[in-house]
């Protein structure tokens, strides 16, 4: 298997003597067509750049940086894993270690792919202003620069804090530009503090922020009656792990409670619970159960490349 040294030092020297070998390797990749149309099983990791590094029992796991682009590249590679949402710093590291891979005669786990650019980040966590969360990350012109299929936004909306409205205009600018762009959208709304009652009262403002609801998708956590959320929206829904969910028995149960609420739901988009499950569990056997449930039935073998 190939050491952590040799990936930071192939990185490294990247970013050194390579600077745009990042984005020549995103330019060139190939797309996925109509991607929109089947289930989607999509990895999270933009967690870092919002001062978030716990998963699991351990506070510091997605600090080591190494180590969590390797988990995020073992699950890329599997074929029933269809993209992942990071932001640029990430995606730029995907790009450089996917590089070392193919030429080391591995497979590209980039190609065909949905690639996801999350954008507003600046409302750190555990911070004063965590909700005045304006887009600090991809925005719409890198997002086309890089060829990326899709954009995030966070909607954090708390009414007791005034910052939430600064939030509510930073998201709907960024509709509206990501709307002239022709360029799809996964919305997150989260109600501050989180309950069904409000988060199914935020799917409508989810809903309707912006000129158009044209492409836009909505990110949504896996509340108690979950059926009463999807009620509350006619786009797409892909379900959100959450810092709560525990073992991968507990994460399982969630997701197959969730697809049954009703057609709108039509993917998951996971972070922490997929990259680092609890009890030992091999990744990608768990996500290789949820993508069967996605997909109602059974679905490719778990790829092993030993370099990895």
């Amino acid at each position: 298997m190939i050491s952590d040294d040799v990936i930071l030092r192939h990185i490294l020297q990247a970013r050194i003597t390579e600077p745009s070998l990042a984005e020549q390797i995103l330019a060139h990749r190939r797309r996925r067509p109509r991607w929109q149309e089947q289930p989607l099983v999509l990895v999270a990791a933009d967690h870092p750049a919002r001062r978030t590094v716990a998963a699991g029992n351990d506070p510091w796991a997605m600090a080591r940086r190494v180590d969590l682009i390797r988990r995020i590249a073992r699950l890329m590679l599997q074929p029933f894993v269809d993209g992942v949402l990071v932001t640029p710093d990430i995606m730029d590291e995907l790009a450089i270690l996917n590089h070392w891979v193919v030429h080391h005669g591995g497979p590209d786990f980039l190609d065909n792919k949905v690639l996801i650019g999350s954008m507003n980040r600046a409302g750190l966590a555990d911070t004063v202003f965590d909700l005045d969360d304006f887009v600090s990350a991809y925005d719409v012109l890198s997002l086309k620069k890089a060829r990326l299929d899709a954009g995030k936004l966070l909607l954090r909306v708390d009414p007791a804090v005034d910052a939430s409205s600064r939030t509510i205009r930073y998201v709907a600018s960024a509709l509206a530009e990501l709307a002239r762009a022709d360029i799809p959208v996964f919305l997150e709304p989260i109600a501050v503090p989180l309950s069904t009652d409000d988060l199914v009262r935020l799917m409508g403002v989810a809903s309707a922020l912006g000129p158009t609801s044209r492409g836009r998708w909505l990110k949504v956590p896996m509340v108690e009656d979950f059926e009463r959320v999807a009620q509350a929206t006619t786009c797409p829904i892909v379900l959100l792990g959450g810092a709560n969910v525990g073992d991968p028995k507990t994460l399982v149960a969630a997701v197959q409670r969730c697809r049954q609420a009703g057609p709108q739901v039509r993917g998951v988009l996971i972070g922490r619970g997929l990259l680092f499950p609890q009890d030992g569990a091999d990744a990608r056997m768990v996500v290789r159960e949820i993508a069967s449930l996605m997909h109602g039935g059974a679905v490719a073998e778990v790829m092993q490349w030993p370099d990895l």
